[in-house]
């Protein structure tokens, strides 16, 4: 399948079956003007990323601006190149087309980038980079009242999804006197929760925000539901962030925190469906390694990094440098796979089971209402409800599993690790079943 991105929608070909057309950074292409919508066969992403970083008050450089391009481009062809057209219905051919502004050191690093893709969502994938790409927006100005986002001061970026780990993360960068920037992909949901954190945490120290989206709109067109590649964005948006913090205070270099804890990073095949489609490797050492390596070969100045690559949730709940503040944003904190179909968490998914765990590890309550919650236990809900049972059975059995092979090989079945890091790596996995595993007992199921 070819997938063609372009910001000037004049240059895209027409789509048809064997060819999906993206116009990036803008929508005039789609929109009616005079009675008159210039294109109809084409989707577009990227507007409100383009216009959340002229806030930043600064000029990042052709190279950062080309790889948030390749991110949204990425996130294009992962969105509107359907999987249940594939010979195997999994595994995608996508050719990419895509202009950049210095093509000429991303065709050096080109095999990097597919081999580090092809790991995330597992496709085959294949860059053709030209010339003549997106230029970085003009900064806006702080004049008439606006405002833009304050970078004086500051000292490291971090991810935050309004997830429990992210939001662990920043009280404790917090508590420790740093100063970060808070990268957020703000879907709708997300960033309710991500902002009512934000103001709960405020008192803690000094921190700023961007947030966006990517926002691939395709009218009428099919989407894929797994969107494996998404959460590249996240690194695309904390690059340029992290590009802006260096220019205005003069750092060399600069720390992007991603707060991930060890047990869900390595994504060892817990269940079929959890290494499948709905799962991500986005924060998986090998993945970050390569994209690190990618970063180091562009000269970008920057290091990724997991403090909680050898911790558990539950190990992350305990050493909290602020238990009151944790226990105050909790339940405003998102785990679940599925929340935003019922707007609630259901508690059963293997996220939920981990989140749940981990809490009961660090004695921390919560007071949200879980979708299953008419059950007294997982145990009665199993019983009574063919629907969502699945990740629950399949826990189980993986615990019984675990009790009977090598977690070595077990965790290696997830992807390549560090030979010298190996037993840490068995250690956090051990430790984060035995978590589950304590809380499927209190739960009856096991």
């Amino acid at each position: 399948m070819n997938i063609y991105v372009e910001y000037d929608h004049t240059k895209l070909p027409l789509a048809d079956e064997k060819t999906v057309s993206v116009q990036i950074y803008s929508r005039d292409a789609v929109v009616i003007k005079n009675g008159i919508k210039p294109r109809d066969d084409i989707a577009t992403i990227g507007k409100p990323i383009f216009d959340a970083i002229k806030r930043l008050g600064v000029s990042i450089s052709d190279e950062v601006m080309d790889f948030l391009t390749i991110s949204l481009a990425v996130t294009a062809a992962d969105t509107f190149i359907i999987r249940d057209n594939c010979f195997d219905g999994w595994t995608r051919n996508i050719n990419l087309f895509v202009s950049l502004n210095n093509p000429a050191i991303w065709k050096k690093n080109k095999p990097l980038l597919e081999k580090a893709l092809q790991f995330l969502s597992g496709d085959v994938w294949n860059f053709n980079f030209k010339g003549d790409g997106p230029k970085p927006p003009q900064p806006f100005k702080a004049v008439n009242g606006r405002k833009l986002i304050n970078l004086e001061g500051l000292d490291c970026v971090s991810l935050f999804s309004g997830g429990l780990d992210s939001a662990i993360g920043v009280i404790d960068f917090l508590s420790s006197g740093r100063k970060p920037l808070l990268i957020s992909h703000s879907y709708k949901g997300d960033k309710t929760k991500q902002d009512q954190i934000a103001h709960k945490i405020r008192e803690k120290g000094t921190f700023s925000r961007l947030r966006s989206s990517a926002n691939p709109i395709g009218r009428g067109m099919t989407r894929d539901i797994t969107m494996r590649t998404r959460s590249l964005n996240f690194l695309a948006f904390a690059l340029v962030g992290a590009y802006a913090v260096k220019q205005i205070n003069n750092h060399k270099d600069l720390s992007i925190f991603v707060p991930e804890n060890g047990f869900i990073s390595l994504n060892a095949p817990l269940t079929h469906r959890r290494v499948g489609s709905l799962s991500t490797r986005t924060t998986h050492p090998y993945f970050i390694e390569m994209i690190q390596k990618l970063f180091n070969n562009l000269g970008f100045g920057v290091r990724l990094i997991n403090p909680y690559q050898f911790m558990t949730k539950g190990q992350m709940v305990s050493n909290c440098k602020d238990a009151k503040m944790l226990s105050e944003i909790v339940d405003l904190t998102v785990s679940c796979s599925h929340w935003k179909r019922k707007n609630q968490q259901c508690g059963y998914c293997v996220p939920c089971m981990i989140r749940r765990a981990a809490l009961m590890k660090g004695t921390l309550k919560e007071s949200i209402s879980y979708h299953h919650a008419s059950y007294p236990t997982l145990r009665d809900f199993v019983k009574n409800k063919q629907d969502g049972r699945d990740d629950v059975i399949a826990v189980s059995v993986a615990l019984d599993k675990s009790k009977k092979i090598n977690l070595k090989s077990w965790v290696l079945k997830s992807g390549k690790l560090k030979f010298e890091d190996l037993d840490k790596y068995e250690q956090v996995f051990s430790d984060g079943l035995l978590e589950v595993e304590d809380f499927l007992k209190k739960e009856k199921v096991i």
